[in-house]
C-alpha cells in the first residue's frame, strides 16, 4: 500500500503543475487543462485512500498522533491544489495559493519520510 501511495502522490503532483501551467491568464484553458484536472483528481482520491488506510494500519502505534498530523497535512495540500486550480479557472489571483500548495507539499513529504514507515525508513527494514 505505500508503493501505491507514493506512485498516486507523485504523480498528483505532476498533474497538478501541468493543470496550472495549462491555464494561460490571458487565453484561459488550453484543451488539455480539463483532462488533465480530472486526472489529477482521480490520483488524489487514490492519495487519500491509500493514505488513510496506512493511517488506520498504524492506529494505536507510539506514533499515531504524528500520523493523523501527517494525514491532515496531506488534507490541506489536496484542499490547496483544488482551490489553486478553481481560483485559476475563475480568473482570480492565485499565485499566493500555488506557493501555499508548494509549502504544505514539502512539509507534508518531510513529515512522511521522517515517520517510521517513511520510504527511507521501510527501505531499511
Amino acid at each position: 500500500m505505500l508503493h501505491l501511495h507514493i506512485l498516486s502522490w507523485i504523480l498528483a503532483i505532476i498533474l497538478f503543475f501541468a493543470a496550472y501551467e495549462n491555464f494561460s491568464d490571458r487565453q484561459g484553458p488550453s484543451r488539455y487543462f480539463k483532462p488533465l484536472h480530472m486526472v489529477l483528481r482521480l490520483f488524489i482520491l487514490l492519495t487519500l485512500i491509500s493514505g488513510a488506510v496506512i493511517f488506520f494500519q498504524t492506529m494505536g502505534g507510539d506514533m499515531a498522533a504524528q500520523y493523523g498530523i501527517k494525514f491532515l497535512l496531506g488534507l490541506i495540500t489536496v484542499g490547496l491544489m483544488e482551490m489553486t486550480l478553481a481560483r485559476k479557472k475563475k480568473k482570480k489571483p492565485s499565485r499566493n495559493f500555488f506557493f501555499l500548495v508548494i509549502l504544505f507539499t514539502i512539509l507534508t513529504i518531510g513529515m512522511g519520510i521522517y515517520l517510521p514507515m517513511g520510504p527511507i525508513t521501510a527501505l531499511f527494514n
